[in-house]
């Protein structure tokens, strides 16, 4: 199985109409973040795992001189041509590692990321790339998430199982899917101040939103099909369970915490 990052199994088209919902689910926050975090117009700007380049769009927008990364050269095509729809001048993607970032070191304002941590088998050493292309006082911004969250109320064994799975699944490929809640230890370990710490968790009783995790995990553990570590009925009983819990108003569904953190490179 090709892999995305570390080990990203969510890649290609099929995930484009994903990837817009969550940036339509978690995009305000971010915006948010950003601003406590000192990002203003003109400042230089990068995304790391830009996916399809909303944050990058909307911080060019915003007047900063952004650059979105992604190791997915298919995203990052559909990144520039969305730019281009836009008429962005000052949105520019490439494909490139958060390893390996590609810029002077410091050079960059604002480095941000959502979800490319808890993807990655080394994420002191991406932490401690970022930390050598900021300038001194610069930020780094990440939203990670902690997959244990998810749950059903009234309790859905199928949301319980398939969740189990897909966090097993992680650390079979040497990644944390819980690892929103490190991200700070992670920082510090990559020689960052942190500033900020904070958290969120959505629930949902009905809508489009409801649904995404499950949406999420049934793309991801049908990965697992292919590979043979579950059996297609097994994930189709799952898949069904999830399902009926989300077309049931009378129960929430959780989705994943969101960790945010605002870590600063010191002036010295």
């Amino acid at each position: 199985m090709a892999s995305v990052g570390d080990n990203y199994i969510l890649p290609g088209k099929d995930d484009h109409d994903r990837l817009r919902t969550l940036s339509d689910l978690h995009d305000e926050r971010t915006h948010t973040l950003l601003r406590r975090a000192g990002f203003a117009p003109g400042c230089r700007f990068v995304e790391f795992g830009c996916g399809l380049g909303y944050v990058t769009r909307w911080a060019a927008a915003e007047g900063a001189a952004a650059t979105g990364i992604d190791v997915n050269d298919e995203q990052v095509q559909a990144c520039q041509a969305l730019a281009r729809e836009a008429g962005l001048q000052g949105a520019t993607f490439r494909t490139g590692s958060v390893y390996e970032p590609g810029f002077e070191p410091g050079t960059i304002d604002v480095s941000y990321n959502r979800w490319l941590m808890v993807h990655l088998n080394r994420p002191v050493d991406a932490m401690r790339a970022i930390h050598g292309i900021l300038k001194p006082g610069g930020v780094m911004v990440c939203e990670e998430a902690d997959l244990s969250a998810i749950y059903a109320e009234p309790p859905s064994d199928a949301y319980d199982e398939m969740r189990e799975i897909a966090i097993a699944a992680g650390r079979t490929r040497g990644v944390d899917y819980t690892g929103g809640r490190r991200a700070p230890a992670w920082a510090k370990a990559a020689g960052f101040e942190i500033v900020h710490v904070d958290a969120y968790h959505p629930h949902f009783i009905e809508g489009r939103f409801k649904g995404f995790w499950n949406w999420t995990l049934r793309n991801a553990c049908r990965r697992l099909v292919d590979e043979g570590a579950m059996t297609a009925a097994q994930w189709q009983r799952l898949v069904d369970g999830m399902s009926a819990a989300d077309d049931d108003r009378d129960t929430t569904v959780a989705h994943c915490r969101m960790h945010q953190l605002i870590a600063r490179k010191s002036l010295s």
